[in-house]
């Protein structure tokens, strides 16, 4: 499987230091031709998933980020460009450019008009990976802004349906976000399959490991067995989920299949982006991130302040429910994100060893000099 086991039974890990980690990300995608913003925006914003605890879109991806440009996938230095531009509504073609700099326009976009207009929805198709969801869910928290976030991914067949056993859908990701009195805002965010195919991939290389049913087989089998989903792998190798015959349940059952069901129809179909795939395909789409966004400006519907009171009210008073475990807390939507950020930033990153090692492999390969001075960024735990 590519990861070392401790006594306990628990894959080994390493801790690295978040600002290593950017610059030496940040010095792959340099090398791989992008701009010196969009190369530490790509880092930074990876490396903020760890952050947040979401290892799944997090610095697990680096290889496979630089093999998807190899493979004309996503394209270094896109500019997004406005195709429909209607008051409160907006469309933006990412052209296959890098979703983390694409995300951010498109963002900015909606901020800008929902605070025009006090309502917007804007569109975003034809978009590289666009990472961690809640992080757009954040940003337009930032600017005070409750949004939802719908997604999905073309030609990425991932997730079988309820009742099915093979794939015929994405992970489709939602989020949605709502400005918080506190600090830290109220961030739901989540794939509508048991997992995203990120954790399978963390699953895979040695980290945590996958809850049960996260994956079925070509029999119908429930398991936990990334190898359903991958084939089997070397160390070095990057998963490639074409590979494999399984596929990733949808969550709560026929419910969450529903949900997974329409985020390909407002991600995809509605932005134009396209589904993840249709009946009569001939050949597998290209892969791409679409989105449709929400965004609405609390105050040109209630007061802002009296909106603040009554988040923070029931937020504490989900938190004040009885434990049904004594030794954990109730939380709500961001909680264990927050909690786990503090950590991370305080003490490093926690990464199987082989992921480490394959982010530097991907370094030495594209010649980058003097990888000797990232040898500090590893505490082991």
């Amino acid at each position: 499987m590519g990861y070392e086991l401790s006594e306990s039974g628990k894959t080994s890990e390493i801790r690295i230091d978040v600002n290593y980690a950017i610059e030496l990300i940040t010095d792959i995608f340099k090398a791989k031709s992008c701009n010196n913003y969009e190369a530490k925006t790509i880092a930074e914003r990876l490396c903020g998933s760890n952050l947040k605890g979401h290892d799944s879109h997090g610095i697990v991806r680096v290889p496979r980020y630089v093999l998807w440009m190899e493979w004309g996938w996503v394209f270094p230095n896109i500019k997004p460009e406005l195709i429909v531009d209607s008051g409160a509504l907006a469309l933006i073609d990412a052209k296959q450019g890098f979703g983390q700099v694409a995300g951010e326009f498109a963002v900015d976009e909606g901020i800008k008009r929902a605070k025009l207009h006090g309502v917007s929805v804007v569109g975003l198709k034809n978009s590289g990976h666009l990472g961690r969801i809640g992080d757009w869910s954040e940003r337009a928290a930032d600017a005070g802004l409750v949004s939802l976030h719908f997604v999905n991914v073309r030609g990425s067949l991932l997730v079988a349906p309820f009742g099915g056993s093979d794939r015929r859908g994405s992970t489709s990701p939602l989020s949605i976000g709502v400005p918080s009195k506190d600090t830290d805002h109220i961030i739901l965010d989540m794939a509508t399959s048991t997992v995203a195919e990120g954790k399978v991939m963390v699953a895979q290389k040695g980290g945590k490991p996958l809850p049960s049913g996260a994956l079925i087989d070509s029999n119908g089998n429930l398991t936990i067995n990334p190898e359903v989903m991958y084939g089997k792998i070397n160390e070095n190798e990057v998963p490639n989920s074409e590979n494999g015959t399984g596929a990733i349940t949808a969550f709560g059952l026929h419910k969450g299949s529903g949900i997974n069901f329409m985020m390909e129809i407002l991600g995809g179909a509605l932005t134009g982006s396209g589904v993840s795939a249709g009946i009569d395909d001939k050949e597998k789409r290209k892969f791409a991130n679409g989105m449709l966004s929400l965004y609405v400006k609390v105050d040109n519907m209630v007061n802002f302040e009296y909106f603040l009171n009554e988040v923070k009210s029931y937020a504490d008073f989900v938190r004040s429910s009885p434990p049904a475990n004594k030794n954990e807390k109730v939380l709500i939507p961001g909680d264990k994100e927050i909690s786990t950020y503090k950590d991370r930033l305080a003490n490093g990153l926690p990464v199987a060893p082989i992921v480490w090692q394959n982010i530097k492999q991907t370094a030495k390969d594209l010649n980058i000099p003097n990888l000797d001075r990232f040898n500090s960024a590893i505490n082991k735990t």
